[in-house]
């Protein structure tokens, strides 16, 4: 590690990458896990200094995170993927209040949530994530899910269909349901 690097905090790191994405006067700001290992203050800092700068450079943010809380905090429009897949897309607030897919749901049920009595733990999603080069075939979520259909989600990948406010890559939803079987 160079002397530089040991001697700037997370939080400064992040500051000069931040400064050196935006030297190129970018229309969109590509922001991959800004907040990762930082305390809550500083990942606050750094949240605001983007949303600050989005505004003053009138720029497009990509933000990039598993962190839902911040996504509910800051993100506008929310994409959820699965294995590099768009699973569910929408408004943060029909997809984080009404959520469509059966990892859309998983996730968000998997989140603490502060003031409620904890009468057990939280639930975890079964099994393990696919190696990438020897994908699932059919829907790759469907080794997980809770709700997976054989002979339809283990045939053909779903595409994405709107669903009230948001789109979702399920066959729950899917008039290919039909075509599939």
């Amino acid at each position: 590690m160079s002397p530089i690097h040991s001697s700037l905090s997370g939080g400064m790191r992040q500051r000069a990458m931040i400064a050196m994405a935006l030297s190129c006067q970018p229309r969109m700001l590509i922001a991959d896990e800004p907040t990762t290992a930082l305390d809550v203050t500083t990942q606050a800092q750094i949240l605001d200094l983007i949303a600050d700068l989005k505004e003053e450079f009138d720029m497009s943010v990509m933000l990039i995170t598993h962190d839902l809380g911040v996504v509910a905090e800051v993100a506008e429009d929310v994409a959820v993927m699965y294995m590099g897949k768009v699973v569910e897309r929408g408004d943060v607030y029909s997809v984080f209040e009404n959520p469509k897919h059966p990892y859309t749901q998983a996730l968000l049920e998997s989140v603490p949530r502060i003031g409620g009595v904890r009468k057990k733990r939280l639930p975890a999603i079964k099994g393990m994530v696919p190696h990438p080069l020897a994908r699932p075939s059919g829907c790759s979520f469907r080794t997980r899910c809770e709700r997976y259909m054989p002979g339809v989600c283990d045939r053909a990948e779903p595409e994405l269909t709107k669903q009230g406010e948001s789109e979702v890559a399920c066959f729950l939803y899917s008039s290919e349901l039909a075509d599939v079987r």
